[in-house]
C-alpha cells in the first residue's frame, strides 16, 4: 500500500517522505565525496569549495522542493474531489 493512501493527510505525508528521501539521498552523496576528499588529502581551499557549493547546492534544492510542494499543495486545494496519488 502506498505511502499516501488511507489517510487523511495522504498528500501531506506522501510530500514529507518525498523531500526526506530527496534531501537525506542528497546529504549521504555529498557526505561521500566529502570523505574522498579528505581521504585523498586535497587541500583545504578544494574542501572548502566543495562546502560552499554544496551549501548553495542545498539551498537551491530547498526552494525547488518547496516550489514543487507548495504547487502540489496549491493544486488540491483547488481541486477539493478525493484522489490517488
Amino acid at each position: 500500500m502506498p505511502i499516501c493512501r488511507n489517510t487523511k493527510y495522504r498528500i501531506w505525508y506522501k510530500s514529507m517522505h518525498d523531500i526526506g528521501v530527496t534531501l537525506s539521498s542528497t546529504y549521504m552523496e555529498h557526505a561521500l565525496n566529502f570523505y574522498k576528499l579528505v581521504k585523498y588529502g586535497t587541500s583545504i581551499d578544494e574542501r572548502k569549495k566543495f562546502i560552499y557549493v554544496f551549501i548553495k547546492y542545498y539551498d537551491t534544492l530547498k526552494n525547488d522542493l518547496f516550489n514543487k510542494h507548495k504547487t502540489i499543495f496549491t493544486d488540491r486545494m483547488k481541486n477539493t474531489q478525493r484522489f490517488d496519488i
